[in-house]
């Protein structure tokens, strides 16, 4: 037995065995369902269904030869009328490690037909139906080990799990990680089928019990002004400058963190120490991943994740989602710091996802690939040599800090896997690059250009994505309106208003939202909490650059919608009921994947009520509490820190009537999301022309010049 089958089976037996001895106790007793009722096998459980289902997954699997349904009530009821147990398996197209496993599958006519035997395969994109994609977090936790995807789970007819096993698209025995679930599961389900059901809807019921306790001991803080101070305290904390480590980050490009410690760091409202602090921190992160290969140098796209503890060595995948966020984070460590370097990489990997991630009218895929070797994305000191001229590679090589025998640090190839191989990365921006090597800007991107083209050559023709995604294409405007609020260039205004405009017509369903610009069933499609959230914020950060009633009617009319969709007696409601499958209260209040559900939609209930527009009581009270938690765990909530910080510590600015150009337009380049804003009404006497500044309900003072604005509002720690 290989490692990964002696890891996974007493995962297996953990879950499999105490329903085994109860068969076998229970098996005199007989099964009223085989009893007298026909076995209905329809033609549609015989072939792939989800040929013609939206999103990247369910494209990435049209043409299996594995007969997919999708995750619909009809299909679960197929699986009761046949008698036979679905067979899930969890997938994300940003995790696309997936496709290996069931390519695998596929490639396996023994193992295909005891799947077309014994069961119904589904296939469940989590990013769309998040509901499922956060259960798998709980499944795993059930069973000790960490969150892994794909996630293959026995469940009934009636959407009960029966067991479970996270797998990896490392896997190589696949086949005898299956067999070993197989044989038990689907011999219980024989011998006797009621016990399976009657036995896996106590343990769900008993999980519904857990989940419920769980969440209702998520108390939360009754001095949130003070505690979410200790949060931020806390996230400093977690960096040590001398090991260059960031305790509890992982591995992926820490996006959340950087946003709350610039944003902490610029807020006059924040105590001067922890200011300097949470400054001195960013500062530190950046010069780690700044000249990291985390930053392509040929393509300015950003990396996700890094692979082991070094950012020497990235994971090499990518997704529009993640470029969006980092674009937001680090300009808003520009604006902390003015420092060039931090533009020059947040620009790049703008358009970076520019051009790889926009599709048909102008709306955004979420850019899901197939996984490439490793090996690919490296180079060798002989490779830039064989394809630039002597010249052109000696100051390449020197520029990126190539080496003969590769520069990646032995922490990040411990196997020595990739010796003599070298990943790239730029310490300067290119025209501070360029000035001290001696070379013209464009002697530099025309050898950037053969070298990107000689990489997209030896890695052959990879599928583009060309589905919509609404939560991609939100988050692209959200990104435009940070790059408008951070450079002022109107261009980045105009695009974040258009694809607004865009989205607003290609994912709106009157007042619902939906996942994609393709009708589907609501399982599949229907838009959850999350992505509502996600369009609130989208709408109010152009809003920010941009203000506009309009803006806030829709602003009102997604928010209401939300609140009527998913808010239950005491907690958000992930999934809408018309799209609800399994019966759990899944809520989403941490970053597992993504910003939080929760997190999300307390940023916007702060910035509703600043404008004067509060969200329903019901949904406010839900979304707004900070739990006592966040401090012992801060990298996961810091989406819900920074709206609790804005709310309790925000800085406002309201504008008088009949401001200057100059003026008006230093007031919508105000940070984003940092900065809450409003037009002012008569009773807050601010004279014409002018913007009164506010630090939480204290007057800082009014100015009535863009100078003012940009020098007296957002005071730099580091100024004497």
């Amino acid at each position: 037995m290989n490692s990964t089958c002696r890891l996974l089976f007493p995962v297996l037996l953990s879950v499999v065995l105490p329903m085994f001895f109860g068969v076998v106790s229970c098996r005199k007793k007989g099964g009223k369902e085989g009893s007298g009722v026909p076995v209905k096998v329809v033609p549609e459980l015989k072939a792939n269904q989800i040929s013609d289902l939206p999103g990247a997954v369910f494209r990435a699997q049209a043409g299996s030869a594995i007969a997919w349904q999708p995750w619909t009530r009809e299909t679960f009821e197929r699986a009761r009328d046949a008698k036979r147990l679905l067979l899930v398996v969890i997938a994300m197209p940003q995790q696309p490690a997936f496709q290996e496993v069931l390519a695998e599958i596929a490639a396996d006519p023994v193992l295909m037909g005891e799947i077309e035997r014994s069961y119904v395969p589904v296939l469940v994109d989590g990013d769309g139906a998040r509901e499922v994609g956060l259960l798998t977090a709980d499944l795993c936790a059930e069973i000790k080990r960490p969150l892994s995807l794909p996630l293959l789970v026995w469940m009934t007819h009636e959407a009960n799990p029966v067991a479970w096993i996270p797998l990896s698209g490392d896997s190589t025995r696949i086949r005898e990680v299956f067999d070993q679930s197989h044989s038990m599961v689907s011999r219980m389900a024989a011998d006797n089928p009621d016990y399976v059901l009657e036995n896996s809807a106590r343990d769900q019921a008993a999980r519904r019990e857990r989940v419920a306790a769980r969440r209702n001991e998520k108390m939360a803080s009754k001095e949130p002004a003070e505690h979410v101070l200790r949060c931020v305290r806390q996230l400093t904390s977690l960096y040590d400058p001398v090991s260059r480590t960031f305790d509890e980050a992982g591995g992926l490009f820490p996006a959340g963190s950087i946003e709350l410690l610039a944003s902490a760091a610029m807020n006059p409202a924040v105590p001067e120490e922890l200011r300097v602090r949470a400054r001195e921190t960013t500062e530190e992160m950046m010069v780690d991943l700044l000249p990291s290969a985390m930053f392509d140098p040929l393509d300015g796209g950003l990396y996700s994740s890094r692979r082991g503890i070094s950012w020497a060595i990235p994971g090499f995948t990518r997704d529009c989602v993640g470029q969006a966020r980092a674009v937001v984070a680090l300009m808003r460590a520009y604006e902390m710091t003015g420092d060039p370097l931090i533009l020059e990489r947040a620009l790049g990997v703008l358009r970076f996802a520019e051009r790889e991630y926009q599709v048909g009218e102008g709306l955004y895929s979420i850019g899901f690939r197939p996984r490439t070797k490793v090996d690919l994305w490296l180079w060798s000191v002989e490779e830039v040599e064989q394809l630039l001229s002597a010249e052109d590679a000696a100051w390449w090589i020197k520029a990126t800090q190539m080496r003969g025998l590769g520069n990646l640090p032995s922490e990040a190839d411990p196997l020595r896997e990739y010796f003599r191989r070298n990943s790239l990365g730029l310490s300067k921006t290119v025209p501070d690059l360029c000035k001290e090597l001696g070379i013209p800007v464009e002697r530099f991107e025309a050898v950037r250009k053969t070298l990107l083209k000689a990489r997209d050559a030896r890695m052959g023709d990879v599928p583009r994505d060309e589905t919509a995604h609404a939560g991609a294409t939100f988050r692209m405007i959200s990104a435009f309106a940070a790059a408008y609020a951070a450079t002022g260039d109107e261009a980045w205004r105009g695009k974040a208003v258009a694809l607004l405009g865009k989205a607003r017509e290609a994912f709106s369903q009157g007042s619902k939202l939906r996942m994609y610009d393709l009708e589907g069933p609501a399982s599949v499609t229907a838009g959850r909490a999350f992505l509502y959230a996600l369009a609130l914020q989208s709408i109010l950060d152009v809003h920010d650059i941009q203000p506009s009633e309009s803006l806030l009617s829709w602003a009102d009319d997604v928010a209401t919608t939300a609140a009527e969709r998913f808010t239950d007696a005491d907690f958000l409601k992930e999934c809408p009921d018309e799209a609800k499958i399994i019966d759990l209260p899944v809520t989403d209040l941490a970053m597992l994947f993504d910003d939080s559900t929760a997190g999300l939609i307390s940023s916007a209930e702060s910035r509703m009520a600043a404008l004067g527009r509060p969200l329903v009581a019901s949904f406010s009270r839900l979304a707004t509490p900070l739990p006592e938690f966040a401090v012992e765990r801060p990298v996961l909530h810091t989406d819900l820190i920074l709206a609790t910080m804005m709310r309790h510590h925000g800085m406002k600015a309201i504008c008088g009537g009949n401001p200057s150009a100059e003026l008006k337009a230093a007031y919508t380049r105000l940070p984003i999301r940092l900065v809450l804003r409003r037009e002012a009404e008569e009773k807050d006497d601010v004279p014409a022309g002018s913007v009164l500044l506010m630090s939480g309900d204290a007057v800082l003072k009014t100015v009535s010049s863009p100078e003012e604005l940009e020098d007296g509002f957002l005071p730099s720690v580091s100024d004497p």
